[in-house]
């Protein structure tokens, strides 16, 4: 690797550093105050998701200090193994948590009179548990099997240098690519749901308050939507990378992928808490009031935006427009 990209992954690491903890901090911050004063299930899965992007904004500090040591820790393939762990956790833990926060949505569009009733609080502690279960196992496979580790570790920590390409195959098109799909499929069958029930609800006015309800799940889908767009576009070129090097064994993407591909993954731990920022009212109001920017951010008392979060029968934080 040449001095300047090896001062602009310094400098991408720097960033991110300085950027992605706070970011994510603050969000916690905001949504357990909100939470403490009406529990709902959204809030839960936003917590956890801001929680996985925390955990990768902590391991940009472990690469930030790599590089000032000038890599001296990648000369240990253990480490490596535990710093690729460590990172594609939290990633996994995050793709993981879209999957339950859109299964979510789509239950309360699809049985808006039944969903109100089901029991919430034990199933959303039980997904969880099972989802950072999924996301270790997978995200320390080569460090629990031996046989995904490179035999030939060269001391240059990347993916594919310290694990065996079958580690990649399996977290692409067992995780992710499985993932997206059925991310895909529930939107495009909330998107009919939706286009029905406007067409129907549309002439019936005496439901004008169920419409309400209705516009406000789907509002909150399509923050989601935005959220999952912008994981597909940060992380969908380093997988897509990835399994390019593992298929081509005459390609040489090492520098692409450790320096370029890969930060740009990390910097959608950096997007998410800024979308729920920009398109979640409630939180956006909190977080204001957080920082003390009344002056300059005019939003209204949280009280007002409390009745619409609910309680632990389905509540979700409100999407822009509401």
């Amino acid at each position: 690797m040449d001095e300047s990209s090896s001062s602009s992954a310094s400098l991408g690491a720097s960033l991110r550093v300085c950027l992605i903890p706070p970011a994510n901090l603050l969000v916690i911050v905001a949504v357990y105050q909100l939470m403490r004063r009406q529990p709902g299930t959204g809030y839960i899965y936003i917590l956890n998701l801001a929680t996985a992007d925390l955990l990768v904004g902590v391991m940009c500090i472990s690469e930030a200090l790599d590089d000032i040591l000038d890599g001296d820790f990648d000369r240990s393939k253990s480490f490596c193994l535990l710093r690729i762990a460590m990172s594609m956790t939290p990633c996994i833990g995050s793709i993981l948590t879209l999957l339950l926060i859109s299964l979510d949505r789509y239950l309360a569009v699809r049985l808006p009179l039944s969903y109100p009733t089901l029991p919430k609080k034990m199933p959303v502690v039980l997904s969880l548990i099972v989802l950072w279960m999924l996301s270790f196992l997978f995200g320390h496979l080569p460090l629990i099997f031996p046989s995904l580790q490179q035999s030939n570790y060269t001391g240059y920590c990347g993916l594919l240098y310290a694990a065996k390409s079958e580690y990649l195959y399996t977290i692409c098109f067992g995780i992710f690519a499985p993932s997206l799909l059925v991310l895909v499929c529930l939107h495009v069958s909330v998107g009919s749901i939706a286009y029905l029930q406007h067409k129907r609800l549309q002439h019936a006015c005496a439901q004008a308050g169920s419409l309400r309800s209705r516009l406000r799940h789907f509002k909150a889908l399509r923050t989601v939507l935005i959220v999952i767009i912008g994981f597909g576009l940060s992380w969908g070129p380093y997988l897509v990378g990835g399994t390019v090097q593992a298929a081509c064994s005459s390609c040489n993407l090492s520098d692409t992928l450790k320096d370029a591909l890969f930060l740009l993954g990390e910097t959608n731990s950096l997007i998410n808490p800024l979308i729920y920022a920009l398109h979640s009212k409630d939180i956006r109001s909190h977080l204001a009031k957080l920082l003390k920017c009344r002056a300059r951010c005019r939003v209204k008392p949280l009280a007002s935006n409390i009745r619409t979060v609910g309680s632990w029968d389905g509540g979700w934080p409100e999407a822009p427009g509401s």
